[in-house]
């Protein structure tokens, strides 16, 4: 296996080995890397965090039946690669003489692939004193932007993995991965109304991302953000007619739908969509496709590839576009390679894992509401009574029922065909599928933001989106 010499370990001669000890297992994988990066962390224009790190960490996964078995290592040698293989596979069988679900994993083709994300500007060749110049630029320009903010945070995170991956079924995976990622968030005070406002950018790349115009005006968006919230009016609650900007559509179907259609909380009954596939669940001209393959920063023009992208998941499996819904019609979940096998369908790259020391689940990539043909002044212009609604603080939805609750960040009355004042402390509540049966427009250009997704005591980058979005109806509550 070609890469840096720490990953040299895992040659021809290893895998022989460890096939002599397999032991009647019916598939094992092994995830290994080296990382390196640097972690910023400024509040009030003072530093709370500057720190680098170098982590070497393997996974090792068995699995006979049913029962999977799992180590991790920290220290990557010959000996403990084996003894870890060793003891995965007493784990495997401990946990198929528990397990209720017996089924065998899919066999499928292996693949040998090498993948390499191309930088513009390597980390390598960027000082940390470059990067820490650019986390005070950040702070300086969010706390003097008003002597109304109270307080500022700025967050910088780089990494350079070198990763391998090894399964039974001779698959050989080798990948060289850079990410970067820019936070900002910043409070505001005035007459005893406190808000705040957050935006981040971040992507698959070198130092390009930070030096795009986006990055570049990022604390100064926030912080006129978080002021012009303090003169906001909190709406009166009621049914409204609701216009979703793409960065509150994304996160609609993100939180409310997406979990939903992965195919581990189907299995385990908690899910709205469980037994539904070749139903129709939304209005026809719903389009939703999960899509994390690189390549996309083109359609947004963007230097870098998108924050949720990948080569491959966590299972080997390479990421590919998958339908979901299909003019209105639920085609598909998202599959891991043991929930694609339990369920009998082919697995579609989202078992995806924090890192090489935790266990894949079923997770998102990059999850899109696909585009129509309305531009928002028509949508404006044909709305009497709603909100414009543009992105999100906060949000909530259980998708054993698919009631949902979102806190929007700017959000504007409507009023006979005319856009009016700004509002704050706006949310959003409902039910998804009844959501999804009731929007009345969809825009024409799309939109997407980046962050990072929460399950199972694990986080992995994604990115959601889609294009403004109209819909009837819809509960909206305020602070009056």
């Amino acid at each position: 296996m070609e890469g840096i010499d720490e990953l040299k370990i895992f040659d021809d001669n290893l895998i022989k080995e460890l096939r002599q000890i397999e032991d009647k297992i019916q598939y094992w994988d092994i995830r290994a890397g080296i990382s390196t990066g640097a972690s910023l962390d400024f509040t009030d224009q003072k530093s709370k965090e500057i720190s680098s790190f170098n982590i070497s960490e393997c996974g090792i996964r068995t699995f006979v039946n049913g029962g999977w078995g799992f180590t991790v290592l920290k220290e990557i040698t010959k000996k403990s690669i084996k003894n870890g293989f060793i003891k995965a596979i007493k784990l495997a069988k401990l946990s198929e003489s528990l397990c209720k679900d017996k089924f065998k994993i899919r066999e499928r083709d292996p693949l040998i692939k090498k993948f390499k994300i191309s930088n513009k500007k390597k980390l390598e060749d960027i000082s940390i004193e470059e990067k820490i110049e650019r986390v005070k630029f950040h702070e300086k320009i969010a706390s003097n932007y008003s002597s109304d903010i109270k307080n500022t945070r700025t967050f910088y995170v780089d990494g350079q993995s070198h990763n391998i991956f090894l399964n039974s079924f001779g698959s050989s995976i080798y990948q060289d991965l850079t990410v970067i990622r820019l936070f900002n968030l910043v409070f505001a005070q005035k007459n005893g109304i406190l808000q705040r406002a957050v935006n981040s950018i971040g992507g698959l790349g070198g130092f390009e991302i930070i030096d795009t115009e986006e990055a570049n005006n990022l604390s100064n968006k926030t912080a006129s953000e978080a002021i012009q919230l303090l003169d906001a009016k909190s709406p009166v609650g009621g049914k409204f007619t609701v216009i979703m900007d793409p960065k509150l559509t994304g996160t609609f179907i993100h939180e409310a739908f997406g979990h939903a259609c992965e195919a581990d909380i189907v299995l385990n009954k908690e899910s709205i969509l469980e037994g539904r596939l070749g139903e129709k669940v939304a209005g026809e001209d719903i389009n939703i496709l999960d899509n994390p393959t690189m390549g996309q920063g083109k359609k947004f023009s963007i230097p870098y590839e998108l924050y949720g992208s990948y080569f491959i998941d966590d299972e080997g499996i390479p990421s590919q576009k998958t339908v979901i819904i299909e003019k209105g019609i639920l085609k598909s979940y998202l599959h891991s390679i043991e929930t694609s096998s339990r369920m009998d369908f082919p697995p579609n790259g989202h078992g995806r894992a924090t890192s090489n020391s935790s266990r894949p689940q079923v997770r998102m990539g990059i999850t899109i509401l696909e585009p129509k043909d309305w531009n928002l002044e028509e949508m404006i212009e044909s709305t009497q009574n709603g909100i414009l609604c543009e992105d999100f603080q906060y949000g909530y939805c259980d998708p054993s029922t698919g009631n949902f609750q979102f806190k929007c960040k700017m959000s504007y009355k409507i009023e006979n065909g005319e856009k009016k004042e700004l509002m704050r402390d706006v949310s959003l509540s409902g039910m998804t599928l009844e959501v999804l049966n009731r929007i009345s427009a969809i825009g024409k250009d799309i939109s997407y933001s980046d962050g990072m997704c929460g399950k199972g005591g694990q986080s992995v980058r994604v990115c959601d989106g889609g294009p403004y979005i109209r819909a009837e109806d819809i509960t909206v509550g305020g602070l009056n």
